[in-house]
């Protein structure tokens, strides 16, 4: 099972004590999670007392959680992780990127079968994280299942996501920080995925299937290691 480090590994862009990320953070994030748990708590309630006619709650929460998580973003983007590789399985990676993701998403995520049990030397919480972004970003743009697929070949890793929209992104594309379309996102999900990628001395691609089929696949180079 992947687990992220105990102590703080992340370099700190903006200051060396990690000020900015521990501020958000404290006056965010935290606060989030305790507006989160009232809401549910009221929900409760609401719904004891109403049972005819109960209050609907779900899109407050889905809003908070969305917060939550740009709040985490802006941590992330404002101080970039130190890799830290140990050895793990192309399964754990993937499951661990499945399980990151609301129940609802993970029922639409269809993991091929194939070299998943091969065993790398890598990050394996930081890349899983950048697995689920892309997942993620599958998903938000298509209401089908996303099709997820682990190889290891001569010593390269790649994990590849494809989802059944047409590809629109022209040759030599790019993801730029807070270059968003979607509603309630910052756009900085892909742009720390290239990041986090990068760091990991591996690359991101954007392709098209033969289909044409958004495909985009995390490749990473050397990994290979014994059981």
């Amino acid at each position: 099972m992947l687990t992220a480090p105990t102590e703080d590994t992340r370099a700190p862009l903006v200051s060396e004590d990690g000020a900015l990320s521990r501020a958000l953070t404290q006056g965010l994030d935290t606060p989030l999670h305790a507006l989160r748990a009232t809401m549910e708590s009221l929900g409760h309630e609401l719904l004891a007392h109403q049972p005819i006619q109960p209050l609907r709650i779900d899109g407050v929460l889905r809003e908070v959680d969305r917060l939550g998580k740009n709040v985490r973003e802006l941590v992330s983007f404002a101080t970039p992780p130190v890799p830290r590789p140990l050895a793990c399985s192309l399964e754990e990676i993937v499951q661990a990127a499945r399980a990151e993701l609301a129940p609802e998403l993970r029922e639409r995520v269809v993991l091929a079968r194939g070299e998943r049990a091969a065993m790398a030397h890598v990050d394996g919480p930081l890349l899983s994280g950048c697995l689920r972004r892309v997942i993620e970003n599958a998903l938000e743009a298509t209401e089908e299942p996303v099709l997820v697929v682990a190889r290891l070949e001569q010593g390269e890793a790649s994990f590849t996501v494809i989802d059944g929209t047409p590809s629109t992104l022209g040759p030599g594309w790019q993801p730029a920080p807070f270059r968003t379309t979607k509603p309630n996102h910052l756009g900085l999900g892909l742009t720390l995925t290239q990041r986090d990628v990068a760091l990991l001395n591996g690359r991101l691609q954007f392709l098209s299937t033969p289909g044409g089929e958004t495909c985009v696949r995390i490749t990473l180079s050397s990994l290979e290691t014994s059981r």
